[in-house]
């Protein structure tokens, strides 16, 4: 039985890392769709993401409940107080997790440049709505036009 939820434990981390491979790819993309001025796709790229997500949490919930009853049915509070020769695949799970850690740290590194890249873009964008109204502030005072008297004088 033990033997089975490791086994278990791992899909469901392998099938994780799949997903933050995904989820990086479309993160590097991002970078391009930010440069490039290309918000629709971005915006398609973040729906992408959102649905990874999802299917991430699932996957951490099933994790979860197995991990903790993998805890239970061994009596432990941590997974190294387990022998890794009574346990082989003990160490392929810590492989996985290990290369679930490494992707978050990427993803994360990844989505902080983008998100400067987005600040840049929109503090130019900022900078661009200040010249076009100042433009239009000095439009207004050099075409301002002399407006002929409303009021006619009659003579009596």
């Amino acid at each position: 039985m033990n033997e089975e939820r490791i086994l278990q434990l791992i899909s469901l981390a392998r099938e994780k890392n799949k997903l933050l491979n995904d989820f990086i790819s479309i993160t590097k993309r991002q970078m391009e769709e930010i440069e490039g001025e290309r918000y629709l796709d971005l915006d398609r790229s973040l729906t992408e993401k959102d649905k990874i997500i999802k299917k991430i949490d699932e996957i951490d919930k099933l994790f979860l409940e197995n991990f903790y009853k993998f805890k239970q049915e061994n009596s432990i509070e941590d997974i190294n107080e387990l022998s890794i020769e009574e346990y082989p695949k003990l160490k392929e799970l810590k492989e996985e997790v290990k290369s679930i850690m490494s992707n978050l740290l990427a993803i994360s590194l990844l989505d902080e440049k983008n998100t400067e890249s987005v600040r840049s873009k929109l503090k130019e964008a900022r900078e661009d709505l200040k010249r076009v109204r100042l433009g239009r502030k000095a439009m207004k005072v050099y075409n301002y036009k002399e407006s002929q008297g409303i009021l006619i004088d009659k003579k009596k």
